[in-house]
């Protein structure tokens, strides 16, 4: 047999024991001629294959393609290391950080390009990939989503779009970018890829029953959502729910069900992602300028990049950007505080997720009780501190930071 292993226990339920060799990228999907593989959701809310062997003809091309059981030999260090944020208020209010990836966006449309990247579905139930070809559709994109998107069919858009010469920037996570790579099986001078610095991805489950509980407790239907929303500054990280009944609340993401449960189920193959440090497919790689001070030349207080240049052509995407400040910083400095690129989580977080799942998916007790049943008592401290006084504290911590 040479497809794709089984991940599957029976028809609602995927196994613990090899479930992590599967990213859910869907490049398998993808590249099977026979349409002998299909995408769904387990009980946890992952998506993974299901290869129907009537229709599977052993050719062994989702094998080839997977970004995961074939190691990733682009080991090479970044060409460059950065710093930078956009000059552009829109775009830099807008994002989790610096604008980057936007920038990037909004210059390749210009050119007569297209852009693919995440956006939530209208009703914040979950994530999704879509092509991109106007500029003003593209502020959907902006800032994090932390669940996972439905991908199927992406692909192939994707490759239409190269083979017709459209210049096509392709912003996702690491393996999303290896499972594209491996699936196109050769280069393209009109594609540029941006990968995000990741610590992992939650479920569509997690977020849509946050939003159920959010709706019931409110009221009123949710409208607008964002998970890194700045009007009250760059360093916490808050939430911004708008709903129809004209109520709005902000809230430190981290001290949510939403954020806790991003933190505590990710998708078992994060836990032992390889695309990590030097370990890349990507032309750039962009994230939070996590332990930047106010000191520092490239301090901008609205959010900061950290953008790494893996090849030539990330490097002159970069410097052809308008309104852009962009900064040579030294590799190191870059890097250090982002635990998406050092490394891998550790057994704590794993028997963590396995607490988690026990009360969220086995006992099917739902994400509150998940989140009563295992959260600790710093997790409590941020859900009922108002988040005005987090913030107040996070800039006096700043303040005397940025003093050494």
């Amino acid at each position: 047999m040479t497809h794709i292993q089984n991940t599957w226990i029976d028809s609602i339920r995927t196994t613990p024991e090899n479930r992590q060799q599967c990213c859910g990228c869907s490049a398998c999907e993808s590249v099977c001629g026979k349409k002998a593989i299909n995408m769904k959701a387990d009980k946890e809310g992952f998506m993974y294959p299901i290869v129907n062997e009537k229709m599977c003809v052993d050719c062994g091309m989702c094998v080839k393609v997977c970004p995961v059981v074939n190691k990733c030999e682009n080991k090479e260090p970044y060409l460059k290391s950065y710093g930078g944020y956009s000059e552009n208020e829109r775009i830099i209010s807008s994002c989790a950080s610096g604008g980057v990836a936007t920038a990037l966006s909004i210059e390749t449309i210009r050119q007569g390009g297209v852009v693919y990247g995440v956006k939530f579905n209208e009703v914040y139930s979950a994530s999704v990939y879509v092509r991109i070809d106007k500029e003003k559709d593209l502020f959907a994109l902006c800032s994090s989503k932390y669940v996972q998107p439905a991908k199927s069919g992406i692909h192939a858009a994707v490759k239409t779009d190269l083979i017709s010469g459209l210049k096509v920037l392709f912003v996702g996570c690491p393996c999303d970018i290896a499972g594209l790579k491996r699936f196109l099986r050769k280069d393209y001078n009109n594609l540029l890829t941006c990968e995000l610095f990741c610590a992992g991805i939650t479920s569509s489950k997690i977020l849509d029953e946050y939003r159920t509980l959010r709706e019931k407790k409110v009221g009123a239907k949710l409208m607008a959502f964002n998970v890194r929303n700045k009007d009250k500054g760059w360093f916490v990280q808050h939430i911004k729910e708008e709903y129809n009944n004209g109520r709005v609340y902000y809230k430190n993401h981290f001290g949510t069900y939403l954020g806790y449960g991003f933190l505590n189920f990710r998708r078992p193959s994060c836990y032992y992602c390889q695309y990590k440090q030097n370990t890349t497919m990507c032309d750039i790689k962009v994230g939070d300028f996590w332990g930047i001070k106010g000191t520092d030349p490239y301090w901008n207080p609205k959010g900061v990049s950290v953008i790494l240049a893996k090849t030539q052509k990330g490097i002159d995407a970069l410097r052809s950007l308008p309104n852009f400040m962009l900064y040579d910083i030294d590799h190191a400095k870059a890097t250090i505080n982002n635990a998406g690129f050092m490394g891998h989580p550790n057994e704590n977080l794993l028997k963590r997720r396995e607490r988690f799942a026990h009360v969220f998916v086995d006992q099917e007790k739902g994400l509150m009780a998940a989140c009563k049943a295992t959260a600790p008592m710093s997790f409590w401290v941020k859900y009922y501190v108002p988040t005005s006084f987090q913030t107040f504290m996070k800039k006096i911590f700043h303040a005397l930071v940025d003093k050494k």
